[in-house]
């Protein structure tokens, strides 16, 4: 998850569509956990998109190597100075860090006084993992299974790729032509090795083959983080390249993919396929001039993204009674991902869920994200 830095040493435009669309991006990262935690209300045979939000990760990691390049890429331009690189990396652990080290303490709190580590603990709550968790590692196949707060694992990746951002952006200054061929390649191998060359295993039961999707997270989720992520600084080439803006400044583009997405989605056609769609409506939406970005410059998209990050790690704590044997009414199956409901009751439940997420995120966003952000810039990022 990221949101362009407005407290740079340099003007950046703000873009605003980012903003919005991170926020929709979020919300249905919330629907996918509902579904999975809670209750399952579209079965998958009528239609695989809820089921495939797991994707929209892929979108946040895509938005943040393309804004990363829009907002640092000039600090980076010729070499790589010591206090750019402080700044640089100041300003993005103000960022991530502070809510993600909150709401894992918060949820570790909750766990061991409320429930005593689970009562009987949990698979995916055991202290042996909060360490790895803490340092920012848990997307680097030192736990056995997502754990903890689940949806982080992407922090940790998210981490990975800004470390290796200077050297990126630096490379693409001094050799830009080798630099992005190497770049493409190194993207293709990464999301084809996650599909179908590295020892990928269920968490929970070792025996079912995995499927040939990215939906990688505590073991290879660092590939997947790094590789999303350097697809939007690529993405960003094309952005910067006035034919390129120009031909997807129109609202009938962006409405293409946006379907083309859906179908893929819906139809569960391979996960590249829709990671390539991101990489185009992230293009689409930086560029777009007509009704959508005036859509998205209205309060509620522009609120929505801004607390985005607070939903995205929030979410945990809504779930978190639902891992400790509580159950809806109306819920047949048992087991995360197999508790099922009817269509009706199942959207007032998700409605609701997203409700009180919103109005969580907002209170953390301001009294947690935010001031904590702030205070970290202030004392240490110049």
């Amino acid at each position: 998850m990221n949101q362009t830095t407005q407290i740079t040493a340099h003007k950046v435009e703000y873009l605003s569509s980012l903003t919005a669309l991170r926020g929709i991006a979020a919300l249905l990262v919330a629907v996918f956990h509902f579904e999975m935690a809670v209750a399952r209300f579209v079965p998958a045979a009528q239609s695989m998109f809820f089921e495939k939000c797991y994707l929209m990760v892929d979108l946040f990691f895509i938005m943040s190597g393309f804004i990363m390049l829009h907002v640092y890429n000039s600090q980076f331009k010729d070499k790589i100075q010591a206090k750019s690189l402080k700044n640089f990396l100041v300003a993005r652990f103000a960022r991530i860090y502070p809510l993600h080290l909150f709401s894992l303490l918060l949820l570790v709190v909750l766990v061991r006084w409320l429930t005593d580590w689970g009562n009987p603990p949990i698979i995916l709550e055991q202290p042996a993992d909060i360490l790895p968790n803490i340092f920012l590692l848990h997307s680097f196949g030192f736990t056995k299974i997502y754990n903890w707060n689940i949806p982080s694992w992407s922090i940790s990746a998210e981490w990975a790729a800004y470390l290796l951002f200077p050297i990126i952006a630096l490379c693409i200054n001094k050799k830009k032509a080798i630099s992005v061929i190497i770049l493409i390649l190194l993207i293709v191998i990464a999301y084809y090795s996650i599909m179908y060359l590295l020892p990928r295993k269920n968490p929970i039961n070792p025996a079912i083959p995995v499927p040939h999707n990215l939906n990688t997270t505590f073991d290879y989720g660092y590939i997947r983080g790094i590789a999303g992520f350097t697809t939007g600084i690529l993405v960003y080439l094309l952005y910067e390249l006035l034919a390129v803006r120009k031909a997807l400044s129109h609202d009938i583009t962006a409405l293409l993919i946006i379907f083309a997405i859906i179908m893929s989605m819906h139809f569960a056609l391979n996960d590249s396929l829709t990671v390539l769609l991101f990489a185009m409506l992230v293009l689409s939406f930086t560029a777009n001039t007509g009704k959508i970005a005036k859509f998205c410059n209205r309060k509620i998209p522009q609120f929505l993204g801004d607390i985005s990050y607070s939903v995205y790690l929030m979410q945990i704590f809504l779930q978190e009674p639902f891992s400790h044997g509580i159950y809806l009414p109306g819920i047949t199956g048992i087991g995360r991902g197999k508790q099922n409901i009817d269509f009706s009751s199942g959207v007032l439940y998700c409605v609701t869920y997203l409700i009180l997420l919103i109005m969580i995120s907002y209170i953390t966003y301001q009294w947690v994200e935010r001031p904590s952000r702030r205070f970290i810039n202030r004392i240490w990022g110049k």
